[in-house]
């Protein structure tokens, strides 16, 4: 009998995450082991495109680094995930039984929002990986669509994941700052949006920017919080939030992340 994959809302950090061993990268490490999954559907903040949803589609998977600036070493790192003309096919009928516009685009790789976090979840690239561009700036209840679209899928064992940040303020980096370093404003509204999510409030998550704390100071992009709907879109019968880590870095990034599913999954928390 096939495992209902759950879904994951990652806040995938800053490029040098990836090459750090530290609380959040090991969160990630013991959530995929905890996983029987046999694909992998996602988007990230990291792409957003006017027009029909664009879905990648080629045939030798490849990652991107669309970041500058960062250490050698980032440039370094490599990851390759297998093929599959059959989850492109039912990602593509699941968007098509929704009247959803949609066109395959074969030279878009994955982006660091997508890569880093499932190199953690899955490193052994075994699973076959389809991203989904966002709607260029759209509103959360057509992201909660899309989600919900493709939430039948899961059912087949396919994870959904959405990548993006919970609180975001690139202005307000601090790079030597410690893990308790945190501006209070991030952090505020860090601690407002998992109350709302674990209370299930989607109204006033939709409303963040009025209802919430410092919504505007935690999220200067709304890009960056866009992933979050896309989740909770894709909530089954039985789902229940649970909170894979919560942390900070750099002052002003918020790493909280959490899954929706039927089943326990042990919380990790950075200090």
């Amino acid at each position: 009998m096939t495992t209902v994959a759950p879904a994951f809302f990652v806040s995938h950090g800053l490029p040098p995450l990836a090459l750090m061993d530290d609380p959040y990268n090991s969160a990630l490490i013991n959530f995929g082991r905890n996983l029987n999954i046999k694909g992998v559907i996602c988007v990230s903040s990291q792409w957003l495109a006017p027009g029909p949803i664009q879905i990648t589609s080629n045939p030798n998977p490849f990652i991107q680094y669309n970041f500058h600036g960062y250490q050698k070493d980032l440039y370094d790192l490599k990851y390759s995930t297998p093929f599959s003309n059959d989850l492109l096919t039912r990602v593509s009928l699941a968007l098509s039984k929704e009247s959803f516009e949609f066109i395959l685009n074969p030279h878009y790789g994955f982006d660091h929002g997508v890569w880093m976090p499932i190199r953690l979840i899955r490193p052994d690239g075994d699973l076959p990986v389809v991203q989904l561009s966002l709607p260029f700036q759209e509103d959360p209840r057509k992201i909660m669509a899309l989600g919900h679209a493709l939430s039948k899928l899961r059912e087949e064992g396919i994870l959904i994941l959405g990548s993006g940040l919970s609180a975001f303020n690139a202005s307000k980096i601090i790079w030597h700052a410690r893990g308790e370093d945190v501006n209070p404003k991030i952090k505020e509204f860090d601690q407002w949006l998992e109350k709302k999510i674990l209370s299930a409030e989607i109204e006033d998550l939709i409303d963040y920017r009025k209802s919430g704390p410092n919504g505007e100071f935690a999220h200067p992009s709304s890009a960056t919080l866009l992933p979050l709907f896309f989740i909770i879109g894709s909530a089954i019968t039985g789902d229940r939030p649970q909170i894979i880590f919560r942390g900070f870095k750099y002052s002003s990034v918020s790493l909280l992340s959490f899954s929706l599913s039927s089943y326990s999954i042990v919380e990790k928390t950075m200090n």
